[in-house]
């Protein structure tokens, strides 16, 4: 399987082994969780924020039709 190496400073390894201890799993199982839970979050979101702004933009026209002043 292929990997990547990271480096840490000597706290932040001590808070990583102390973090994975306490949830009963391997730091590299803590580290990867960590790492991939972060990045699908944030793709989630950039995928919801533009389809957002797509819907937005099909339906302005109407929007601005039927509110010709705005929402007050």
């Amino acid at each position: 399987m292929p990997g990547i190496t990271i480096e840490f400073t000597e706290q932040e390894l001590a808070e990583l082994r102390a973090e994975a201890r306490e949830k009963g799993v391997a730091i590299k199982r803590l580290a990867h969780d960590i790492l991939t839970e972060d990045v699908v979050r944030r793709r989630q979101k950039q995928r919801f924020v533009e389809g957002a702004v797509k819907f937005a933009l099909e339906y302005k026209a109407e929007f601005e039709r039927e509110f010709p002043h705005g929402m007050r």
